[in-house]
């Protein structure tokens, strides 16, 4: 499992997630993904990923394509590791 975060304005967060299918076609080894605006127009996203490979084929079926075609985002990922401790309600 690996964690990731993103910061971008809401405006930005709209036209990636829109475009990546993050919500609408989640890549299957994204394991929970949670977005939340925090009232200054910011979105802040966590994304929860199987494993750390799993982002690199993310990035290289989803994201690599739109980056040539647009360029660079100017918000990245940060990418915080395996989690230390897990609880998931079920």
């Amino acid at each position: 499992m690996l964690v990731e975060t993103i910061t971008q304005p809401r405006e930005e967060w709209d036209d990636w997630s829109l475009k990546l299918g993050m919500h609408s076609d989640p890549p299957a080894a994204l394991v929970a993904s949670i977005a939340w605006e925090d009232g200054s127009g910011m979105v802040t996203q966590v994304n929860v990923w199987d494993a750390p490979v799993a982002i690199s084929d993310f990035y290289l079926e989803r994201v690599l394509p739109l980056v040539q075609a647009e360029g660079e985002p100017k918000h990245k990922p940060h990418r915080h590791g395996e989690p230390v401790a897990v609880y998931v309600r079920s």
